[in-house]
């Protein structure tokens, strides 16, 4: 009986868990003067228990931080955020001019075709491993 009683209590637990997927992840390619770049992905929570993104890392910069950008005084600025919640059931889009994941002081430029390796850290789940694809945003220099 004791046996029986445990192992609905691990399932219980597996099946309330967040389960979390990552949609389409990738880093903005910058010119190879620039100290920052941006990651971008979709967070969804399939589970049936709400998860917080808290936190971010990566080898390619010295520091890594969730961000958002808000219009304020009729400009667009970035802010760092603590958490961002991923709802059971639900997703979060990281995307240029939204939240996303600040990729300060690089180590090396960031070039199309790279891989860029980042630990998702979440309160529930834990670390996540990503790789994300470095994609050029299509900006061209023209010289007159």
């Amino acid at each position: 009986m004791q046996v029986f009683a445990m192992l609905l209590l691990i399932v219980g637990l597996v099946f309330s868990q967040p389960r979390l997927i990552i949609e389409n992840p990738w880093v903005r390619e910058v010119p190879p003067v620039s100290t920052m770049s941006a990651a971008f992905f979709t967070l969804k929570n399939v589970g049936n228990e709400d998860d917080y993104l808290v936190g971010v890392e990566s080898t390619v910069s010295e520091t890594a931080e969730i961000h958002t950008t808000v219009m304020e005084d009729g400009m667009m600025k970035m802010r760092p955020l603590k958490e961002v919640k991923v709802p059971a059931g639900g997703s979060v889009e990281f995307k240029p001019m939204g939240n996303h994941v600040m990729l300060i002081n690089l180590k090396k430029p960031l070039k199309a075709g790279d891989k860029v390796d980042i630990v998702l850290i979440f309160r529930k789940s834990g670390k996540v491993n990503v790789s994300a694809p470095v994609k050029s945003m299509g900006m061209k220099m023209h010289h007159r």
